[in-house]
């Protein structure tokens, strides 16, 4: 029978269109472009490949792997048929949070709100999606290192001299000079004289080590090194577009550009140096650490901007090299240069963002007020990684010493991560803002807690004093954005949900479940993710990178079982990865702690069905929790305020039937809020309507699926409250008022070992030094010790004043800590 007229072209068509597939596509039996296989930038979604066993599964997650193509048949009808649906292709576009957003209060001209934007994230490995480099005969190897020669050459100025002739440097030095000679010591004296040139010359040697001396050469060599050795380091390394292009649009402003990035590894820096120069961007200059002076070394960073600070300066003592400091960062700012510094100061060794210092950036908005800068971008960066570089600091968190860093452990660190795998790298920048918008904004609120004060009779802030509050706030503001908009990756969740809710174990299926449900959550308060694809896959690609030392698999007749390793140090490593989904579930967890603080133990023995629990008892112990932890965590930006927070996380548990809805809640909320409106808007200052605060009743559901939330949202935090309940007490069993930090800390350490062999602790990765040395610092602003320092030894002086409601003595702490870390069934 003959076809149509029509059929026949659509049959010809058909066959057109797939003789034309054929002859331009790889063909099945393996790569055909020089051995250079495409990189996945995540594991591959099922739907779109074809998994023989699992064999061929395990290959899919290697670092590279090539793609695996479904048979494709041409079918014309499609091209008939109106497009009513989208055509499923091999990496989809999905909707996603462009960049880290602006706060809305502090900046509100530059933020858009929640809005998200269709993106597909680049892999920077592909040296031919990301450039119009063409494959050439020679392979990769030299097409690489041909993109790296073109690159655009960045100009950097050399500013030795200009800061050497800085008059406040001059200023300095002649004050440094006088200090060092007897008080009456006047210009023209020989002493004074002699004096000058050797604080000339202590201020070149200064200078000659914070220099950075940056080759344009050096630069584009170096760049293609750590491109090679990157691609066999990771299986990708990853940005969002939208965001380069953000960040491409405040460089060409002409404004200086501060890069501000949390700081997890030594990666850092190369990472962002790297991901700047691949898209032509012009690097910053980079503040680093004085340890990292070694041999070659040193030069070889010099080159790539780095100016090596002090980590320590006492801005009284040293006066002299911080003037030179602040000159050369000003100056370089005034001359084009952008500046990279980590504002945490050091990585963090939980896997958290550290409480921020805020010398640098002092520094910055000083530029800024004496008008040596118009004004300058923020960009805060965050660099994810799969697994880290450093392997791990377990050894810092369990009180041994530091190792030191030299260049034969340098290139041992590097033969090592040669050797291993660690899976996907990325890079993510939030939004670009005006310095000159948050310090106004910060500076504002400062201003008004001031007055404040004044107006209630107490002593205000000094000029001095109120300027370091602002710049404190400030940095403590970028760094709690930044967190908060860090996207998680696999390693990240799947070590977090062993941890608080799957301790003792699971199945492949249960853990899978989770995941999904986690990534769903994710979804919703606009937190991007760094993997995709089926939650079984995303699985298995971390237990990969994780390894059996701190994840088991186990088959069993009730199917695959996931177990992490219960030993101090695995425990701390998976909190590591772990710790990073703090950032979400703080809040709840403050909340959930205090719940569980406040109802009885009937409350856990479903002997009721609802228990009610104070608001104003609940905020009291949330900010007792805040500020007990607060050398550990922001919990709080400035613009916010507890009630806020708090209000937020009881409309969650209240969606989640943690907390029962009740029917004169919303009113009474309304009530408080229109009276504290009407009471702060009140101009007469004379006469103020009497106020009486309404004291909320939260009804606390008791179902077995409100308490397993309620005990999965408190796990989150109780590490931290477990250790600082065992420092708590240890200090009621010191003998003596004073004791040495240093000794003392390693008494604490060894009694949590053995509470937890015992079974008293309930979590091994509470044992951590850092937390430790915190508590100290908590527990002397609650008036219940003090620290002295003498000849470099810290001196813990234990305060037996008679205890009060602000200045509670030691065994009060230590009994209201104890409250909130008691264990529950």
């Amino acid at each position: 029978m003959a076809l149509p007229k029509s059929d026949e072209m659509v049959e010809a068509l058909s066959t057109s269109f797939q003789n034309l597939y054929n002859k331009y596509t790889r063909s099945e039996n393996g790569p055909q472009d020089g051995g250079r296989r495409e990189v996945y930038i995540v594991p591959v979604n099922n739907n779109t490949t074809v998994v023989a066993d699992d064999t061929q599964s395990q290959f899919l997650l290697q670092r590279h792997r090539p793609k695996v193509r479904k048979a494709f048949v041409f079918d014309a009808k499609y091209v008939c048929q109106a497009k009513t649906q989208r055509w499923q292709i091999m990496r989809q576009s999905r909707l996603r949070v462009s960049t880290g957003q602006c706060c809305p209060v502090c900046i509100p001209n530059v933020t858009s709100g929640n809005a998200k934007v269709v993106s597909n994230l680049k892999n920077l490995l592909d040296i031919y999606n990301i450039s119009a480099t063409q494959k050439s005969m020679f392979g990769c190897f030299v097409d690489d290192l041909k993109f790296f020669y073109l690159l655009k050459s960045q100009e950097y100025k050399y500013i030795y001299n200009e800061v050497l002739e800085d008059e406040v440097v001059k200023r300095a030095i002649a004050a440094a000079a006088r200090n060092a000679c007897a008080d009456d010591a006047v210009v023209g004296d020989s002493r004074f004289d002699e004096e000058m040139r050797t604080q000339q010359a202590n201020t070149r040697r200064i200078l000659t080590i914070i220099s950075a001396n940056v080759k344009n050469w050096v630069y584009k060599v170096i760049g293609w090194f750590t491109y090679r050795m990157i691609s066999l380091l990771a299986t990708s390394l990853v940005v969002q577009p939208t965001q380069i292009e953000k960040v491409r649009e405040a460089e060409q402003s002409g404004l200086p550009v501060i890069y501000l990035p949390l700081h997890k590894s030594h990666m850092d820096y190369i990472l962002l140096g790297l991901v700047l120069t691949v898209n032509n961007i012009k690097p910053p200059l980079v503040a680093a650490g004085e340890n990292l002076r070694v041999f070659f070394i040193s030069k070889l960073l010099s080159f790539l901007g780095a100016f090596y600070i002090k980590r320590h300066v006492d801005t009284k003592k040293d006066q002299l090299y911080w003037s030179v400091l602040s000159s050369y960062i000003k100056n370089s700012m005034k001359n084009g240069h952008h500046i990279e510094f980590f504002l945490e100061g050091a990585r963090t060794r939980s896997g958290k963002c550290c409480v921020p210092k805020a010398g640098l950036l002092s520094i910055i908005v000083e530029a800024y007020r004496e008008k040596v800068i118009e004004d300058a971008w923020i960009v805060p960066v965050s660099m994810n990684y799969d697994r880290i570089l450093e392997g791990n600091f377990v050894r810092e968190q369990l009180g041994q010493p530091k190792k030191k860093e030299t260049f034969f452990a340098a290139i041992s660190t590097f033969i090592k991560a040669i050797c291993s795998h660690y899976g996907i790298m990325r890079v993510d920048f939030n939004e670009p803002y005006r310095l000159r918008d948050l310090y106004e904004s910060i500076d504002k609120l400062t201003q008004l807690e001031n007055e404040s004060l004044q107006k209630n009779g107490m002593e205000m802030m000094s000029t001095t004093i109120r300027y370091k509050n602002t710049v404190d706030r400030m940095a403590k503001h970028i760094v709690y954005d930044c967190w908060k908009s860090t996207p998680i990756m696999s390693t990240h969740a799947v070590c977090f949900l062993l941890l608080n809710k799957h301790r003792n174990g699971t199945t492949l299926e249960q853990l899978a479940k989770d995941l999904s449900m986690m990534r769903d959550k994710l979804s919703q308060a606009d937190r991007d993710v760094g993997f995709s694809g089926s939650s079984i896959e995303v699985i298995k690609h971390a237990l990969d990178l994780l390894g059996p030392k701190l994840v088991v698999c186990e088959n069993t007749d009730s199917g695959r079982i996931v177990k992490p390793i219960l030993d101090v140090p695995a425990l701390i490593e998976l909190s590591y990865y772990g710790n990073n989904l703090i950032s979400h579930f703080m809040h709840q967890s403050l909340v959930a702690l205090t719940i569980c603080k406040l109802v009885n133990l009937d409350f856990w023995n479903n002997d009721i069905t609802e228990t009610k629990i104070s608001r104003n008892e609940l905020i009291e112990d949330v900010l007792f929790l805040i500020n007990l932890l607060q050398f550990d965590f922001v919990f709080i930006k400035p613009c916010d305020s507890l009630d806020n927070i708090v209000d937020r996380v009881i409309r969650r548990f209240e969606e989640e039937e943690i907390i029962l809805i009740d029917l004169m809640l919303e009113e009474e909320r309304r009530s408080q809020t229109i009276a504290n409106m009407l009471d702060g808007d009140s101009d007469d200052d004379d006469y103020q309507q009497p106020y009486v605060e309404i004291d909320v009743k939260y009804r606390v559901n008791t179902n077995e699926n409100s308490l397993n939330k309620l005990k999965f949202y408190r796990s989150v935090m109780m590490p931290y409250l477990e250790c600082m309940a065992e420092s708590a007490g240890s200090f009621l069993a010191v003998s003596e008022n004073s004791v040495i930090e240093r000794e003392h800390v390693q008494t604490i350490l060894n009694q949590m070992h053995e509470n937890l062999e015992e079974g008293i602790l309930s979590y091994g990765e509470s044992i951590s030094l850092d937390t430790i040395k915190h508590s100290f610092l908590a527990f002397e602003l609650f008036n219940c010790l003090q620290i002295t320092t003498k000849d470099n030894v810290k001196t813990l002086h234990i305060i037996n004043n008679q205890p009060t409601e602000l200045n509670p003595s030691m065994q009060g702490m230590s009994e209201y800590i104890e409250q909130f870390v008691k264990q529950i069934n």
